[in-house]
């Protein structure tokens, strides 16, 4: 966790600081690991698309949002480019062809996750929302996993567990 040391009683015969939570770096990397989780169920939904070309297109601009997170320097521009990869694997996962069950599972955690994906981009320094889009991809993961075989879905860090000051 990276901080900031605060003098509380400037003056006094020991200096007394706190460390103040920031989350910054794990806010960048969480959205980064979201990001990279949608652009990897993009992937895995196109080995099943009828539309290759149009799968392809959302695919590759997922990988894009990816690496644009990967790229930013701040959390809003991180967050922001997390959603559209969230946006664009949705997107992907409706040129797929599964059972019509899989099919409404799969849509419906991609479309949760985009709903968290969103909520974090307009709240870019929350941690809760962050921790639950990280939540929310994860589920989303695991159905696109179930539906299409794609890669085991790997645990996506929480943030808000490890900012205690205790």
């Amino acid at each position: 966790m990276v901080g900031k040391v605060i003098p509380l009683l400037p003056g006094g015969a020991r200096g007394i600081a706190v460390l103040e939570a920031d989350a910054t770096r794990e806010l960048l990397a969480q959205a980064h690991a979201r990001a990279s989780s949608a652009a990897g169920r993009a992937s895995a939904a196109v080995k099943r698309a009828v539309n290759r070309e149009k799968a392809v297109d959302h695919v590759a601009r997922a990988h894009s949002a990816a690496r644009a997170v990967a790229a930013a320097d701040t959390t809003r521009d991180a967050a922001w480019h997390a959603y559209v990869a969230a946006n664009h694997a949705i997107k992907a996962t409706f040129y797929a062809v599964v059972t019509a069950d899989a099919a409404v599972t799969v849509q419906d955690a991609a479309a949760a996750a985009l709903d968290a994906a969103k909520a974090a981009a307009f709240a870019p320094d929350d941690v809760t929302v962050a921790d639950a889009a990280a939540a929310a991809e994860e589920i989303a993961a695991g159905a696109s996993n179930g539906a299409y075989g794609a890669p085991l879905v790997a645990t996506i860090a929480r943030i808000g567990h490890r900012l205690s000051v205790n």
